[in-house]
């Protein structure tokens, strides 16, 4: 939120910011500092690599020893306050590196040891825990503000005083040795399942997006999409939503996606004649959607995988129709607007030749598919990342400009680390306030009270937790936010009986939209800023495009049908996918007000509530919806076809 408050510039209404300042808030440093950091950072690539691929090593040792790098490598590029010098790194930070470093060593070094002594904490251990648990909130505060390093902190004070709260939130409390062994020294806290996830998979994952981008699979995607699409009508916008669809898998962050293809896509929006605020929308609607396209997906995805003990395909499986819901929802606004205003596509002479992207650089693409073989044939997320990681330094030797050589190597390797240090520290952090539920026992009492609260209805409750969920992500990353609302969310429907997996992905989606809803925004706020646009006029177009990821969740919690390979599959699975397709397009028609022809206010209220139908799966709403459609059709047809005569 400090970035919204310090960097948004507003002239004439119009937002003016630094977009590299928003989406970077790293220091570059420069000459040996520089070379030592990356150094460290392709030592850690390696050792991840060497993990994945060739040899298991004990589980608290291995997380140990990515926190350590991790840790090491946060204090190095993460200022202490934003006055601080972006291309030195102070004296102070190298300590701080070394206090947060050498916990995790002593964890990594004696995990023997103190597997032997479990429920005991000596007095090095007891140190060690202190000087870990300041580290990491520290880190967080720089890496992801102020705000979560409060929020676990709180917690952990909870923890400690549990007999001072009030009423249910009581309890007996813990000593600080007994806190220190829970949170550090077992699985329960810091090295729980967010963090296991952020070693086995997402650090891959990052990595492997750090090195496709090395070789320009990204400008491949983009150049495909404008080529596919760019010379239909409206055609930059939905190739604004391929692309941004494509690169969210490999990217993962919301503003990332939007300053990489939205720098080359919004001009192109705005060219053939889409506004501003409607430009920079689309943008950062499709580039939040990144995060729920399968096969990545964001970080949050592989953490649903192991909450539920299930594969992580099975995951992407029951993701897939609500990805391509939001996806559809996006494209049908783009097509609408560009029908209703009347916008031409790109001329043909100024698009890049799709026959021949695909040629020169369409073996760029190969490690995406190989992701998808492989876990289609059962291996982990783990193994599919370290295939992929493989296939893209392989494939990179096809052509001399895309070449790894050993230095453009080493920086990528050090890249990839740089860029997984996010993730590992918000995984870390929320690792304490996971820690807190299962050691005061709040997890139990907070299902109990999310429930009370709602007076047992289960929309009231949905209801809630969205609502916390949007106004808790606009602080803090969709991976810590996923994580906090699942401990308080999940546990209350799913007494209510609702399906674990629905209540995964409702909270999962609900921290991903934050994004988009004002007042902060920040996607919309970045694609304003790209556009050249007013801020909130560009938010609020963005909520209205992206209205799937606020209604999907919804329908799929009460009826998990939308979840593919939740509910064995039936003609019924089939009804519910093809009408919900055509529900959403319906709202999107209502939003923007076209159909066939432009919508009178009554007709875009009909379109809305048909679309709502459609998408509740239903065979009585699914007809209701239909006929109403049907109607507004006719009725606008006729309208149009009298206009005609007449002119």
């Amino acid at each position: 939120m400090s970035l919204f408050k310090k960097n948004k510039k507003i002239t004439d209404g119009v937002v003016d910011i630094d977009v590299n300042e928003l989406v970077e808030k790293r220091r570059s440093p420069v000459g040996i500092p520089l070379l030592i950091l990356n150094i460290i950072a392709f030592t850690m690539t390696l050792f991840q690599m060497y993990c994945a691929g060739f040899k298991t090593i004990d589980v608290m040792q291995f997380r140990a020893l990515h926190m350590a790098f991790g840790m090491c490598i946060l204090f190095l590029i993460y200022p202490m306050t934003k006055k601080s010098s972006r291309t030195k790194i102070p004296w102070y930070d190298w300590v701080f590196a070394t206090l947060a470093t050498v916990p995790n060593l002593y964890i990594a070094i004696c995990f023997k040891q103190l597997a032997q002594r479990a429920g005991t904490v000596n007095t090095v251990d007891l140190i060690m825990g202190i000087i870990m648990i300041i580290m990491i909130l520290e880190g967080a505060r720089r890496v992801v503000g102020l705000l979560l390093s409060c929020i676990a902190g709180f917690f952990l004070l909870y923890t400690l005083f549990g007999a001072y709260f009030p009423g249910a939130l009581a309890h007996r409390g813990a000593s600080l040795g007994g806190l220190v062994r829970h949170m550090v020294f077992t699985t329960e806290g810091v090295f729980g399942v967010a963090l296991g996830a952020s070693a086995s998979f997402i650090f891959l994952f990052c990595l492997l997006g750090a090195l496709m981008s090395a070789i320009g699979s990204d400008k491949v995607m983009i150049d495909l999409a404008v080529a596919v699409f760019g010379k239909q009508r409206g055609g930059p916008a939905k190739a604004a939503v391929i692309s941004s669809a494509l690169f969210g898998t490999i990217s993962g962050s919301s503003l990332a996606n939007v300053t990489t293809t939205g720098t080359f896509t919004i001009p192109l929006m705005k060219g053939v004649g889409y506004k501003p605020e409607f430009a920079g929308a689309v943008e950062a609607t499709a580039s939040c959607g990144g995060q729920i396209m399968p096969p990545v997906m964001g970080a949050a995805a592989f953490i649903i995988a192991e909450f539920l003990g299930k594969s992580y395909l099975e995951v992407c499986l029951a993701a897939a129709l609500p990805a391509v819901l939001y996806f559809t929802g996006i494209f049908a606004a783009v097509h609408v607007t560009a029908c209703r205003q009347g916008l031409k596509g790109v001329p043909a002479d100024q698009l890049p030749s799709a026959k021949k992207v695909l040629k020169e650089k369409g073996y760029s693409l190969i490690p995406l598919v190989a992701i998808i073989i492989v876990l289609v044939c059962g291996m982990s997320p783990q193994m599919s990342a370290f295939v992929g990681v493989i296939l893209t330094i392989l494939i990179s030797y096809v052509k001399k400009d895309t070449r790894f050589t050993p230095k453009k190597l080493f920086l990528a390797f050090a890249e990839g680390a740089k860029g997984a240090v996010d993730v590992m520290i918000a995984c870390a952090v929320v690792g304490f306030i996971v820690g807190s539920f299962t050691l005061s026992g709040l997890g139990v009492k907070m299902a109990s009270l999310v429930t009370t609260a709602a007076g047992g209805h289960l929309f009231l409750t949905l209801l809630l937790s969205a609502m916390a969920s949007i106004i808790l992500g606009m602080g803090v990353p969709t991976t810590a936010n996923y994580i906090m609302m699942s401990m308080i969310t999940v546990p209350a429907v799913t007494l209510m009986g609702v399906h674990p997996m629905a209540a995964h992905l409702f909270c999962f989606y609900f921290g991903i939209v934050s994004d988009l809803t004002p007042p902060v925004a920040l996607a919309a706020l970045c694609g304003a800023g790209i556009a050249k646009a007013r801020f909130w006029p560009t938010a609020f177009n963005a909520t209205m495009i992206g209205v799937a990821a606020y209604i999907i969740p919804f329908f799929f919690v009460y009826n998990p049908v939308l979840l593919l390979g939740q509910l064995p599959f039936s003609i019924t699975t089939v009804q519910a996918s093809v009408f919900a397709i055509i529900g959403i397009i319906a709202i999107s028609c209502g939003l923007f007000g076209y159909v066939v022809d432009k919508a009178n206010i009554v007709e875009r209220i009909l379109v809305i509530a048909a679309g709502v139908m459609m998408v509740d799966p239903g065979s009585l709403t699914d007809i209701v919806g239909v006929a109403l459609i049907v109607t507004i059709l006719v009725i606008q047809l006729r309208r149009k076809k009298k206009r005609a005569a007449t002119a």
